[in-house]
Formats: C-alpha cells, structure tokens, sequence
C-alpha cells in the first residue's frame, strides 16, 4: 500500500510538474536576448506554486457569499489572477532586472507556472489515489493544453500590458490587464463547465489563438532593447 501511494505520487508529480516546465522554458525562450536571473524567475515559480494554498483558502472562506455557479466562476478566476500578481509585485515588481519591456511579462509567467503546477498534481494525485491511472493520465494531459496554458496566457497579458505601459500610467495598466485576466480565465472556467465537447473544443481554440498572439508580442517586445515605456 505504502509503495502504491509512493508511486502515485510520483506520478502525480510528474505529470504536474513536466508539462509547466516545458511550458516555462519554451516561454523563457521569448527573453533570450536578456535573460532574467534564473534564482528570481525560481522564486517567482516557486512561490507562485505556494500561492494556491492562499488563493484554495480565501476561496473556502468566501465560498457562503457566492452560492451560484456563475458569480462564484468569476470571483474565483478573480481571486487566482490577483493572488498570482500580488506574488510577481512583491517578488519582481520593483526589482532592478525589472527593466525591460517583456520583463514584467516572463516574471508573471513564471508565477503562473508555478501555480499551475501543484494546481496540476492536486488534479492528477486525486484519481490516481483511488488507483485509476487512465484518469490521471488523462487529466495531466488535457490540463498540458488547456489549463496550464490558461494560466500562463492570463498572467502573461496581465505583463505585456504592464509592460507596454508607462510608469506612471502602471495603476491603471495593471487594472486592466487584471480584468482581462480574469474574463479569460472566467470564461474558460463557463465554458469548461458546461460540459459540452462543442464548447470545450470552442474554448481551446480561442486559448491557442491567445497563446500565439501573445507569443507573437513578446517577441516584438523582446525587440525593445531598453524599455522606453518604463522609464516615461
């Protein structure tokens, strides 16, 4: 029994952890010029992973003052998109390899990643416990395409907006990017839930297409050598 729930969890943390570190180097990859320091970008992940016992948390404390599925869809994205940016503010928000235009970006997806990653072992770990290792599998892969990715896409635009954004305009910046977090996530979330293969198709590719979309502009931002927008 002892070496079952070893092995499970083994497992569990395989297919938690291998698809946001594929996912982390293949973003890394856009900042490639500038390279933040691997010690920070570790500690952004580390504690972006730490961060969902507080956002499981305030969810269960809250949970009696949102009972309908809906409302509680959007307060729930909300709390994960604002618990994951108070992470990369204290971290990085102020640090001095802050200084480019993609940095706000990296540093919020390496936040994401992290929370994506123990999010993902808590989702495979649960079936796998009872011994049903097709559902672990399966749920580790379809979190690879869709949930995972959902996290990093939401964070990374909650950067590129900072990130293209003057200092002193940041407040502001960082509300909308927020708010924009939090619709796709939510949305994700509606669509997901309803359980339809239509919609659930429907939803992963408008995330692709996000995906693409917002590699495409940090690469042009990668471009910037020297951030004009933050420094105005």
């Amino acid at each position: 029994m002892a070496d079952f729930a070893l092995s499970t969890t083994s497992t569990a943390f395989l297919l938690g952890l291998v698809p946001t570190i594929f996912w982390l180097f293949f973003w890394l990859r856009t900042d490639r010029d500038k390279p933040e320091p691997f010690g920070l970008l570790m500690l952004c992940f580390i504690l972006g992973g730490l961060s969902i016992f507080v956002a499981s948390t305030v969810q269960h404390v809250i949970a009696p003052l949102f009972p309908g599925e809906t409302t509680q869809m959007v307060v729930w994205a909300g709390i994960e998109e604002i618990i994951k940016f108070a992470v990369f503010f204290i971290i990085a928000f102020f640090n001095p390899h802050n200084d480019e235009a993609i940095d706000p970006a990296i540093y919020m997806i390496a936040v994401a990643l992290g929370f994506a990653a123990l999010e993902n072992i808590f989702y495979v770990i649960q079936p796998g416990i009872v011994g049903n290792v097709t559902t672990s599998l399966l749920t580790g892969s379809m979190r690879f395409f869709g949930a995972t990715l959902l996290h990093t896409i939401a964070s990374a635009f909650v950067g590129i907006v900072i990130g293209m954004t003057a200092r002193k305009y940041r407040s502001g910046a960082v509300l909308i990017g927020l708010a924009g977090a939090i619709t796709l996530h939510a949305t994700f979330n509606f669509f997901i839930l309803k359980n339809d293969t239509a919609s659930a198709l429907q939803i992963y590719g408008y995330l692709w297409v996000a995906a693409i979309i917002s590699h495409v502009t940090l690469e042009k931002l990668r471009r910037i050598p020297s951030s004009e927008t933050l420094s105005n």
